[in-house]
């Protein structure tokens, strides 16, 4: 009766550990929730370091599922005139969080350490902004939420569809193979 009762307080301990040994194994692997914070939420002011970055409270979150132009990235207007469309992208995000209070909830840790999550101001998301109005690209592989924004965008010609411009994951393939030459 002993070994039965053992086992049996074995056999759950495993079942209750296991959720959260995978948990740590993911977040460990740089996939997945952040080990012991499942969503960790964090508010206050924030600013834009980048087209789809920001800091909240000195945290850098990138905002998932966009990409916006890198630094150096030209774009041209409607116009043909070239321009720093990473500055652009960068001032329109920073405009839609200056002053305000921002809430990201924090759903990944790449393998470098960056923190991916979804941020919003007054429960507007700031990735589904950015791209509706233009001046970020919907990352298809990593998710299609921004899609229905994205063809709006592209529809009327608004931000970066006004003119040229290369999806920065393209820009960024394109310089490696440059300074591969």
């Amino acid at each position: 009766m002993r070994v039965g009762r053992l086992t049996l307080v074995v056999l759950c301990g495993l079942v209750l550990a296991g959720p959260a040994a995978a948990q740590t194994n993911q977040a460990a692997k740089g996939r997945g929730p952040i080990a012991n914070t499942p969503d960790q939420t964090v508010t206050g002011s924030a600013m834009a370091v980048e087209g789809d970055l920001l800091t909240v409270n000195g945290m850098a979150v990138r905002l998932m599922g966009i990409d916006a132009p890198d630094p150096g990235q030209k774009c041209k207007n409607r116009y043909g005139h070239e321009l720093d469309c990473f500055k652009v992208a960068t001032a329109v995000l920073a405009n839609m969080v200056k002053g305000e209070e921002v809430t990201c909830t924090i759903t990944e840790q790449d393998r470098t350490g960056e923190k991916k999550g979804e941020c919003r101001v007054r429960g507007v998301d700031l990735g589904a902004a950015m791209v509706s109005r233009g001046w970020a690209f919907q990352y298809a592989s990593l998710s299609p939420a921004y899609q229905k924004g994205e063809a709006y965008a592209q529809s009327k010609r608004m931000g970066l569809w006004a003119g040229q411009v290369e999806k920065p994951w393209q820009w960024r393939s394109r310089q490696l193979r440059e300074k591969a030459k």
